[in-house]
């Protein structure tokens, strides 16, 4: 909708970079215990049936599927509903540009303490995500607010000053 995040002046935003920009240097042909393959770090791809691109923090390239490994910057370890798209969406853009299909992810939680995840990438996960990208697409084109879901996020929503909930949580 043309509307800047200003990411380069949020704190967390910039932490989460560094932390990528650390990973994407450092043991680049590491491979996680349990798993085997090729690690690809930091990968640019597209999709021209979805209209999506997206970059993939690290896979592992293994002999019959490809294990999507993403990093975030917080202690807050739980899949919820954008991490399930994330994941989806990447798997997706995984697929279509690999060959391969993405049953798994790990997610890296690392800032204080370090946590991983495993997802099973379902149907049901790759479906929520096509369902999710459909939305944003309705609202990009639509040019509406999407439909608002106050929580403790907005907080720290880079798009509170110009929505009609999150601007109940500007700090004054």
């Amino acid at each position: 909708m043309g509307l800047n995040q200003y990411e380069e002046r949020r704190g967390t935003v910039l932490a989460g970079r560094a932390l990528h920009q650390k990973h994407e240097k450092e043991n680049r042909s590491y491979v996680p215990a349990g798993l085997s393959g090729k690690k690809l770090i930091g990968l640019h791809l597209y999709s021209g049936k979805l209209g999506l691109s997206g970059k993939i923090d690290e896979v592992i390239d293994a002999d019959e599927e490809i294990i999507l490994v993403e990093r975030k910057y917080s202690d807050y370890a739980i899949i919820g509903d954008t991490l399930k798209t994330q994941i989806g969406l990447l798997a997706l853009l995984l697929e279509e540009n690999l060959g391969k299909p993405v049953r798994r992810a790990r997610v890296i939680f690392a800032k204080e303490d370090w946590k991983m995840s495993e997802v099973l990438v379902d149907e049901s996960i790759r479906n929520f995500a096509l369902r999710m990208l459909q939305e944003v697409k309705e609202v990009i084109k639509s040019g509406t607010d999407p439909p608002e879901s106050p929580d403790g996020r907005c907080h720290d929503c880079c798009f509170r000053k110009v929505c009609s909930v999150g601007s109940l949580y500007i700090d004054k």
